[in-house]
């Protein structure tokens, strides 16, 4: 079985309402306000429906943890400072990411319904789960949105055995009109530091090119991997996105770079200080929302009339697997497996919250 696959074997699916209500409780006996809390919860489920499983629920013990001990700032005073009609810079105050790029993207959006364009550089922030969700808030206005998060050292540059990157994900979202919109969501390493964790958890191997151990070997065992390093997707392609996601979230936010911001899950030295650039825009800028939708579909269906290639069933877009399973999701509930539901349970019996069901 692939660590990429979505639903694996579970305990049960528990309904979206319930997982939120039961998140949003547990943040709030954790120190958070009601509001951001609210925003985790939607944050944490959103990320399953879409089929980002290792940016969800399985997160909350380790969050808990990072606010109970005040590693992370459990009630930040989020400063948002207009820098002109476009530009927001963002001091996150060491709160949750969730809630500083939510906050940010939601300043970013009021600039882009007054001007067309809005663009906001975040820092002193930490983990904000899947990148997607934000440049979704945009989509879901009929916007263009993208971002990029600098994350903690874990990656090689090309032609290095050295880490200096994160995994570094761009995220980008465009409407389309009776097709699911294109949401691109990617680390530019080969994969993401919690699949690793997740292949251990599953006792399987990670696939070959995803890692190096300490030495600069590649290898296909995840705890040697969580021990050496992931590499750049692409090889040196992937490795110049991921140094320029490092320049526009970390260099140009006054956020920690190139190898000084730290792992929200592992560390105890300082603030985490990831940066974020999230960005939208407003197609009609260019022309009526309509066509823009109607020449996406056209784009779309081209795509889909391909003929598949050997071993594939069918030609897939980027945003039509995570759009198939939200539907899904929705009707039929939220699959766990019953380590993240043995975990969630114990977190809350810390809390004095009951775990749905």
């Amino acid at each position: 079985m692939s660590v990429d696959t979505a639903t694996r074997p579970s305990e049960r699916a528990c309904t979206v309402d319930a997982l939120k209500g039961f998140a949003r409780d547990v943040f709030q006996a954790a120190g958070m306000t009601g509001a951001d809390a609210g925003v985790m919860a939607d944050c944490l489920v959103r990320a399953h429906l879409r089929g980002f499983d290792t940016h969800g629920l399985g997160c909350i013990p380790l969050y808990v943890d990072n606010l109970l001990d005040g590693r992370v700032n459990a009630r930040p005073e989020i400063g948002i400072e207009r820098r002109g009609p476009w530009a927001v810079r963002v001091d996150a105050n060491n709160g949750m990411g969730h809630v500083a790029a939510t906050r940010t993207m939601e300043a970013v959006l009021d600039s882009v319904r007054s001007i067309g364009i809005g663009v906001g550089s975040v820092r002193n922030s930490n983990h904000l789960g899947a990148a997607c969700l934000y440049p979704l808030m945009a989509v879901e206005q009929g916007y263009i949105g993208m971002a990029m998060i600098n994350s903690s050292v874990h990656v090689t540059p090309w032609g290095s055995r050295d880490k200096l990157f994160g995994t570094n994900p761009i995220a980008i979202a465009a409407p389309a009109g009776n097709r699911p919109p294109f949401v691109l969501d990617m680390a530019t390493s080969a994969a993401a530091r919690r699949k690793f964790r997740l292949a251990l958890e599953l006792g399987e191997p990670i696939p070959e090119g995803w890692a190096v151990d300490a030495d600069g070997v590649p290898t296909i065992d995840p705890a040697t991997a969580l021990k050496g390093a992931a590499l750049p997707v692409g090889g040196a392609k992937g490795s110049g996105l991921g140094m320029a996601v490092e320049i526009m979230a970390g260099v140009l936010s006054g956020a920690a770079f190139a190898g000084d911001v730290l792992d929200l899950f592992s560390n105890q030295e300082r603030q985490v200080n990831s940066g974020n650039f999230l960005m939208a825009m407003d197609v009609s800028a260019f022309m009526d929302l309509g066509e823009f939708e109607t020449r996406m579909d056209t784009l779309i269906t081209r795509v889909k009339a391909l003929q598949t290639a050997p071993d594939f069933d069918e030609v897939r877009f980027p945003g039509e697997r995570g759009a198939r399973l939200e539907a899904e999701r929705l009707k039929d509930g939220i699959p766990l497996p019953e380590s993240t539901a043995r975990a969630l349970r114990e977190v809350g019996s810390r809390l004095g919250i009951s775990f749905p069901g």
